[in-house]
């Protein structure tokens, strides 16, 4: 609550953690590395901080391990953790969504179908009592009158059953789409989804999704109309036994009261042997999942052996757990049988001295037995359904593990704050340089997209504030050319490895200006994906602020300036015009597929009608924000305003394919007869190079302002080691490749960060961050784990290159 205390006007996004003013101030920090460069070195720990200020700038120790830095294992049978999970599954649905008031009115109308069919069992009842009473008495007409009745009954009872059936399952299935998609929005909701899987805290998040949610509303309304009916089964049928013979009663009671009992004491264990067999049986699917997956790697290693042999062995867990599960459940079924069997004799075996004293009639003998069965069966529900009581209590607690790890995950990752209100509430240059860090450490992302109705000049100012410490003594890196020039500014950025607190980085500032791209290399462990990682929010262990320029592409559709290009790029299902327009248009494109075109131009022009208004004010703020009326400042004011509301329009088919052929994807197109929306494996069908070529098709088509890369084209010029085996070698593993994609993200005029470690990539960039990993450097072999350093792309020439890496 700190964190938004310090806001006055409490405009912080849902995720941030707290926000802890009054850390020391970043003026005593480090002269930043200004892009580009002078041909000279600077050393990541090197000029500028006086001994206290390296003193205070020592690094802090590992933030203390959140919800996510553990993994939750084992099935919980404690009714003190089963219930409140149980409490927060069921009650939203019914008490906070949107279809709630239909929902309970469906309910109810299931519930008095459930009515309908306690009275059908009781007037079935009664008719199979005079049935017998006609039997015995020899009375053919009333035995014939009986078997009317018996055949009017069946009619009227059958629809009362198989509608009450039909219902129950919708409204479970109902049930089962909500809750689904509630666990699937927060699943991905802030990314939560990529901290589950890096911190694997919980398994098979899949599973929970997919198959336990269904298994838990199906069997949560089953149970819930199952005790229903036990109850007015119970109150219907307790009054005819013990209008019949008050001891029978009596005996039922004590009956049931002791198998209830014995069943849970002997089927105890099968609750955690099922949330294990869910595991198991989890774990073996994926495994199946991963060969499909990966197929041609393992045809290409040889591995099918080693493969069935791990997959051999996931099956053996899964058996093994089933072994134990079968026993416990053979140890319940011994009790049970001898349960059932005995009930059948009980209530005859009571009541048959008064049938031969002449008390009663025969057929009481046979609604005893009835009224007995129907209520012993009310009573003796945890006898009956324990087996089922225990899978339900073990989806109750992987649902509710996994639950509890998507609202811990909302305590993680990194604090991006809202830099509108940072500026409305803060007018001190340190607590300005402070705020978006909390006593743990976390690193603090700033985004600086549209006004949301506030100047941009307080923007700018909050930025001067926070960055006029010691850059305004460099002319050449003036507050105001930082602010308003930049793409991307890293202040005092530390990054830890979050199981030992090493240090990757120490302290790394520096800005990314308009037209001056940037490599990022070093050895292997030394940071260069951590620090892409941190800028787009994934990392948060460590400490330090990013001013990110622009919103990243995705979040909202059409918009964005800012361009993230992992190593293997992420081929989604669906057309190859699917693959073109992720992540940009993605939302866009598939209203545009379903809607046959409608929405093509509709959004941007709904979009742009909406932000027209304050364009001309919006560039005019943005010219004094970046402080110069030059190339550079123009194009970092059209970054501010592009990503203040407007949207790109969805690109047309010729675009489309005028993008796969800058990236020497046309055959592609030709392959499937120009038919953009062609469905296929697309993650199958083409190869790794292909899909790099295609991450960068994508790039082009949503023309960003700055783009991230993580040695995207990995794929296209290997460094040439002493062997290697590659698929495709002559069209996408080659430099030329390479050399065409970059050079079309030039013309394009996109900036560019990649990560890589071939030395040809040098050529491509203007300026290389050198990082030293372990301690290693081009002038400086000694110096401290953590230490980086900034070079003119051309003086790295490919033997310093290869010394530095190697």
């Amino acid at each position: 609550m700190a964190g938004c205390a310090a806001l006055a006007t409490g405009q912080c996004r849902p995720l941030p953690p707290a926000l802890r003013p009054g850390r020391p101030s970043l003026a005593r920090a480090r002269r930043p590395v200004r892009l580009p460069l002078a041909p000279r070195s600077q050393q990541g720990r090197q000029e500028g901080p006086s001994s206290a200020a390296l003193t205070e700038a020592a690094p802090r120790a590992p933030a203390a391990p959140t919800v996510l830095s553990r993994k939750q294992e084992g099935a919980s049978t404690d009714l003190s953790v089963i219930l409140p999970r149980l409490k927060k599954l069921v009650l939203p649905y019914w008490m906070e969504s949107e279809e709630r008031v239909s929902a309970r009115w469906k309910l109810a109308g299931v519930f008095a179908l459930t009515l309908g069919t306690t009275g059908v069992s009781v007037l079935f009842n009664f008719l199979n009592r005079d049935f017998f009473n006609a039997l015995s008495a020899k009375d053919q007409a009333e035995f014939a009158d009986i078997l009317v009745k018996f055949l009017v009954a069946i009619c009227a009872g059958i629809p009362v059953y198989v509608l009450r059936d039909y219902y129950q399952s919708k409204l479970a299935l109902e049930w089962r789409q909500w809750l689904t998609e509630r666990l699937t929005a927060e699943y991905f909701y802030d990314r939560t989804f990529y901290q589950v899987q890096a911190g694997a805290l919980v398994d098979n998040p899949d599973q929970r999704i997919a198959v336990d949610a269904r298994a838990f509303t199906d069997t949560a309304l089953t149970f819930s109309l199952t005790m229903f009916n036990a109850l007015i089964d119970l109150i219907s049928f307790s009054g005819i036994l013990y209008s019949i013979y008050p001891p029978l009663f009596g005996a039922l009671l004590v009956y049931s009261i002791g198998g209830t009992a014995l069943s849970i004491y002997i089927g105890r264990p099968l609750v955690g042997l099922n949330f294990q067999q869910e595991a198991q049986e989890a774990n073996f699917r994926y495994g199946l999942v991963r060969v499909r997956e990966n197929a041609e790697s393992i045809a290409f290693y040889g591995g099918e052996d080693n493969e069935a042999r791990l997959l051999n062995s996931r099956l053996q867990g899964a058996v093994d757990n089933f072994l134990e599960l079968l026993k416990a459940s053979r140890n319940l079924q011994f009790f049970t049988s001898f349960y059932r069997f005995v009930i059948q004799i009980l209530p005859a075996a009571v009541v048959a001295p008064l049938f031969f004293r002449g008390e009663i009639e025969f057929g009481v003998i046979n609604q005893s037995a009835s009224a007995f069965n129907h209520i012993l069966t009310d009573v003796s529900l945890v006898v009956y359904q324990f087996e089922a009581i225990a899978g339900f209590s073990a989806v109750v607690d992987r649902l509710g593990e996994f639950q509890e790890v998507l609202e811990g995950s909302r305590t993680g990752g990194t604090a991006t704050v809202d830099p509108v209100a940072l500026a409305a509430s803060t007018d001190e240059p340190e607590t300005a340089a402070a705020a978006g860090q909390d006593e743990e450490g976390r690193i603090a992302i700033i985004d600086m997209p549209g006004t949301s109705g506030r100047s941009l000049l307080d923007i700018r100012d909050l930025t001067l504030r926070m960055f006029s410490s010691d850059w305004g003594a460099n002319p050449g890196a003036s507050p105001a050319n930082c602010s308003g020039r930049s793409l991307l500014d890293i202040r005092d950025l530390t990054l830890r490895v979050p199981s030992s607190g090493a240090t990757l980085v120490q302290d790394l500032t520096l800005s990314v200006t308009p037209g001056h791209s940037l490599l990022i290399m070093g050895p292997s462990g030394a940071g260069k994906t951590s620090i892409l990682r941190t800028v787009a929010g994934l990392w948060n262990s460590g400490s330090g602020h990013i001013v990110r320029h622009g919103q990243p592409m995705g979040r909202a559709e059409g918009e964005g300036d800012i361009f993230f290009v992992p190593q293997r790029p992420y081929v989604v299902l669906g057309t190859l015009r699917d693959q073109l327009l992720y992540p940009t248009w993605a939302q866009l494109a598939q209203s545009d597929n379903a809607a046959e075109g409608s929405a093509d131009g509709a959004s941007p022009s709904s979009s742009g009608s909406s932000s027209s208004s304050g364009g001309d004010a919006r560039a005019a703020a943005s010219s004094a924000f970046s402080g110069s009326s030059s190339a550079a400042g123009s194009a970092a004011s059209s970054s501010i305003a592009g990503s203040s509301g407007r949207r790109r329009p969805l690109p047309s088919d010729e675009e489309l394919k005028q993008a796969l052929h800058t990236v020497q994807l046309s055959k592609l197109v030709e392959r499937i007869g120009g038919n953009l929306d062609a469905v296929a494996d697309w993650a199958s069908t083409l190869s790794l190079g292909e899909q790099q070529r295609l991450a960068f098709a994508r790039v082009l088509l949503a023309k960003p302002k700055l783009v991230l890369m993580d040695e995207s084209t990995s794929a296209l010029a290997p460094l040439p080691p002493k062997l290697v085996l590659m698929d495709e070698s002559t069209s996408a593993l080659d430099t030329r490749n390479e050399r065409l994609l970059y050079q079309a993200l030039r013309d394009a005029g996109v900036t560019f960060v990649s990560v890589g470690h071939r030395p040809t990539l040098t050529q491509f960039h203007d300026s290389v961050l050198l990082l030293h990993g372990s301690g290693t450097g081009l002038d400086a072999a000694d110096s401290a784990p953590g230490g980086w350093e900034v070079r003119p792309a051309s003086e790295m020439t490919l033997e310093k290159a290869l010394d530095y890496m190697g």
